[in-house]
């Protein structure tokens, strides 16, 4: 099978759950006789903390500006495409035209989806019209969200897909000092809905990065 990603980064694990979940997902494609094609925008905070050029299994696509017939041509040759929460170009993909590709997407971030959606923000990586166009969504938490994703967005079928880690790449270790850098996770702040954590790291090595709202990509405060 081809598959086709438009994901927020695969190269780069800093403060990016989802590289983590990727690495393990295409590796385990790969294994299995799948073609898996990355589409990851070159965000500056990633691509300066890059530590996986090249994920085993997966065909990169790294870009600056949206390429639409490149992604276009993926698509129209794949036989599915998967769109994943806070991609940064998530309504450009779910906008491609419809090929033979079925077309999936991916929330990896259903709480906060659903949080935002209360308080009546606007969902940058949702389409405008739901998630009724797609054959499949797939979600990173179970029980209620689904059926909220279907009474909410119009998700036709939905199912869960928990977190997943490569067990070859992510072994336990012997701890150094680096990685037992201080570190703190506070208790609930300023909840959104009920799933909204606020969250504050500190180490005694970090740079700055720009502020947001992805449970991807939590703040980091230099102590």
């Amino acid at each position: 099978m081809r598959i086709v990603v438009f994901g927020l980064s695969i190269t780069s694990s800093w403060g990016n759950g989802h590289a983590t979940l990727w690495r393990a997902l295409v590796r385990a494609l790969a294994e299995r006789g799948h073609t898996v094609t990355f589409f990851e925008r070159q965000a500056p905070w990633y691509a300066a903390h890059r530590d996986l050029e090249s994920p085993p299994g997966a065909s990169m696509v790294l870009y600056d500006d949206w390429p639409a017939a490149r992604a276009r041509q993926a698509v129209d040759a794949a036989d599915a495409m998967i769109v994943t929460s806070y991609c940064p170009d998530a309504r450009l993909a779910a906008a491609l035209p419809r090929s033979g590709a079925r077309r999936v997407f991916y929330d990896l971030d259903t709480p906060i989806t659903l949080a935002h959606l209360d308080l009546g923000h606007d969902v940058p990586y949702l389409p405008e019209e739901g998630l009724g166009d797609f054959d499949l969504v797939l979600s990173f938490t179970g029980g209620e969200a689904l059926a909220a994703l279907r009474d909410r967005l119009g998700a036709r079928s939905v199912a869960p897909l928990y977190g997943s880690v490569d067990l070859e790449a992510y072994a336990p270790g012997r701890a150094t000092s680096r990685s037992l850098a201080p570190c703190r996770i506070s208790a609930p702040t300023r909840p959104i809905g009920a799933w909204r954590w606020r969250r504050s790291f500190s180490r005694s090595r970090a740079g700055g990065r720009p502020s947001g709202s992805s449970s991807a990509a939590p703040s980091i405060r230099p102590t």
